[in-house]
């Protein structure tokens, strides 16, 4: 039996599940783990989320951009000028269906 390869809006979404979870753990569960540890009052916590937080918008919003249309190259999360949260189902650009196609770029 063949293994299908993941579709453009399959890795799209995928990518996006991931930005939810690691975001939300950062942001609430490095901070409750602190208060758990009992050292919230110490003061490194904020040197410890602060610039994970910049690395997972750098990291997230790179790799989102890597997520292409196989047919045109446009980037699937991309509409218009501005770059929104949710992978489309259709190419904005050509019209190709993102649900039945692998994705151009990195995971090809």
């Amino acid at each position: 039996m063949a293994e299908s390869k993941p579709t453009a809006y399959d890795a799209g979404k995928a990518l996006m599940i991931g930005g939810i979870v690691s975001g939300i753990f950062i942001v609430w569960g490095i901070p409750l783990l602190a208060v758990a540890a009992g050292l919230a009052q110490s003061g490194w916590l904020d040197w410890i989320v602060m610039p994970l937080l910049v690395v997972w918008v750098v990291l997230f919003g790179i790799r989102s951009l890597l997520i292409r249309c196989p047919n045109c190259g446009k980037s699937i999360f991309r509409r218009g000028i501005w770059s929104v949260f949710w992978p489309e189902k259709t190419c904005s650009r050509c019209g190709t269906d993102l649900t039945a196609v692998s994705p151009k770029g990195r995971d090809a």
